[in-house]
């Protein structure tokens, strides 16, 4: 999130989800997931254009 005028601002929708930090696409394959700590869960991703590979952990919210 931005801060602007030190207020939180949401971000735009085409700003939103995982971007591959190599070549910014959008589009992931799940390699695996796994359950962690506290109802957590962590997963390994692989972007479908580069191949690079990111962890994402995750937690339902609610």
């Amino acid at each position: 999130m931005n801060l602007v005028n030190n207020h939180l601002r949401q971000p735009d929708d085409e700003h939103r989800g995982l971007e591959c930090r190599a070549c910014g696409c959008k589009h992931f394959r799940v390699i695996y997931t796994r359950a962690y700590r506290e109802g957590r869960l962590v997963r390994r991703r692989e972007c479908r254009h580069c191949g690079k590979r990111m962890t994402t952990w995750e937690r339902a919210i609610g």
